[in-house]
């Protein structure tokens, strides 16, 4: 019989997802529009639960003795990353934990819908709360010790929900137990990033300074390194990453797709930005399945009626975020900046660091592998050039003042840069005889040593700052008072808006 089920994978990713909603329809929407959306949240839910069963069922002891073989050495590595992000109070948090920490407080002892008082007036806060809903929830019933805890092992299982996405990405790097492959993965998805130590020491001229944050040096567009993005944003971090893994997937197994408007329409309340840059995938996928001619599979009905019930957590979740007041600079940034000159210099000079050097390199490996009696691994070189041409668009825009659509857009296309990179290193590992393979080889190990040097750079900062512990609770400020008024704003609602107006309380 054929199996028509979906990978366990994308069915857990959903659930993980999905979870948040019906903590926010309970806040925000008024009767009935919060039972209609934890109804089709919890069906949803339901469903892939329903799809896990199977797979439940087929899994041993002798199973689950193997699986751990292989990848315990990767899940140390991740668990001992995330013991120094600041979630939860476990390690440094940064300055934006300011922020962070006073919106967590807000959600766990104020009432809901989130309400503060700026500037003398009492405003509604629109901001993506999706990450914090379930631990906030937690702490509502056993405090704001409690919900640290909750959110770091929250965060932690997210986290490696996107190893797994990372690894299938980078070629299923668990096939033959081979736990060196995937430890490798795990170096690489913790630590990869730009070449930002060029930049900031080399173009910039900085003092040397260790434990410094360097990935500001070509502002007012920056690419994020995997440490940073787990160490400043979880909150937009976990569900771009979760959603490009699954986006990836349903290259491979049209099945997943009947997941995917789930997770893009949850997701929007988790990282608004991150599914912006997860669009230009979804029209790739589209072009796909015409080309391939799976159309009809994504009309059956499993696939029909979940994305169809996703079309409606899909409106409501944007409503709200587009409720926001937008008091920020958005635009082309050729029109925003005050030296287009060294605007363009910055430019080019970014791209090359960030991604076209390191991405060159990739593809100059992969022909050497091509090569002769070996060949390259077969891979979606479409969904490579995809990653290449947002990440060159990208920087040509602004959206915030601190440019998170540069910034958390980035962060899928990042992703799928890595993941192609740990795949040819690992490919290669085993083809180093041939002497055409060797430079390219050493050439992408230089860029990405080069550019692991801003996730050590991050982690030193917090190993030798460490702290361990929720942070004291009369020591978070309130929100209007966390950081600048300007980016205060900026989470700031509009009354008079279609979400307001008919479905929010």
């Amino acid at each position: 019989m054929e199996n028509t089920r979906p990978s366990p994978l994308a069915a857990l990713t959903t659930i993980y997802l999905l979870i948040p909603v019906p903590f926010f329809a309970f806040g925000w929407l008024r009767p009935p529009f919060d039972w209609l959306t934890t109804a089709v949240a919890v069906l949803a839910i339901g469903a892939a639960i329903y799809a896990l069963v199977p797979a439940g069922r087929q899994i041993s002891w002798k199973m689950i003795k193997s699986a751990l073989k292989s990848f315990w050495p990767a899940l140390l590595l991740i668990v001992a990353w995330t013991a120094f992000s600041g979630i939860g109070g476990f390690g440094l948090q940064n300055s934006d934990y300011k922020s962070h920490n006073a919106l967590f407080k807000a959600l766990i002892f104020d009432s809901w819908p989130l309400q503060m008082t700026f500037e003398g007036k009492v405003v509604n806060i629109v901001y993506y709360v999706g990450y914090y809903l379930p631990a906030a929830a937690f702490g509502k019933l056993f405090g704001w010790q409690a919900a640290n805890v909750f959110i770091f092992v929250w965060a932690l299982a997210g986290l490696w929900l996107s190893f797994l996405w990372f690894g299938r990405m980078a070629g299923n790097l668990g096939e033959g137990r081979r736990w060196w492959k995937l430890l490798v993965a795990a170096l690489f998805f913790c630590l990869a990033s730009g070449m930002d130590v060029i930049g900031y020491y080399g173009y910039l001229g900085k003092a040397f300074e260790w434990g410094k944050h360097i990935e500001i040096w070509a502002k007012p567009i920056q690419y994020t390194s995997q440490t940073a993005l787990l160490y400043w944003v979880p909150q937009h971090t976990l569900a771009a990453w979760l959603v490009a893994g699954l986006t990836f997937a349903c290259l491979e197994d049209v099945r997943d797709f009947r997941y995917l408007g789930l997770a893009i329409a949850a997701s929007v309340l988790w990282s608004p930005f991150g599914m912006v840059g997860i669009a230009p995938y979804l029209l790739g996928l589209l072009i796909v399945f015409l080309w391939r001619r799976q159309l009809p599979e994504l009309l059956k009905p499993a696939s029909l009626s979940l994305n169809i019930a996703s079309l409606w957590l899909a409106a409501v979740n944007l409503l709200y975020i587009s409720s926001n007041q937008y008091d920020f600079p958005s635009g082309l940034l050729w029109n925003l900046v005050k030296d287009r000159g060294e605007y363009i210099s910055v430019l080019v000079l970014f791209l090359l660091l960030e991604f076209v050097l390191p991405a060159g390199a990739v593809i100059w490996l992969a022909r050497a592998l091509r090569r002769g009696e070996d060949s390259a691994p077969k891979m979606p070189w479409g969904v490579f050039a995809l990653a290449g041409m947002v990440l060159t668009v990208l920087p040509l825009f602004k959206m915030g003042y601190n440019n998170d659509i540069v910034m958390r857009g980035s962060i899928p296309s990042l992703l799928v840069l890595w993941a192609f990179a740990v795949h040819m290193l690992v490919d290669a590992m085993q083809h180093l005889k041939h002497r055409r393979v060797i430079l390219p080889f050493v050439v992408l190990v230089i860029f990405l040593l080069v550019g692991s040097y801003t996730s050590f750079s991050e982690i030193g900062r917090s190993v030798y700052r460490m702290k361990f512990g929720a942070p004291a609770l009369d020591k978070v400020k309130p929100m209007a008072e966390a950081t600048y008024p300007h980016i205060v704003a900026q989470r700031i609602g509009e009354d008079d808006t279609l979400f307001y107006r008919y479905l929010g309380r």
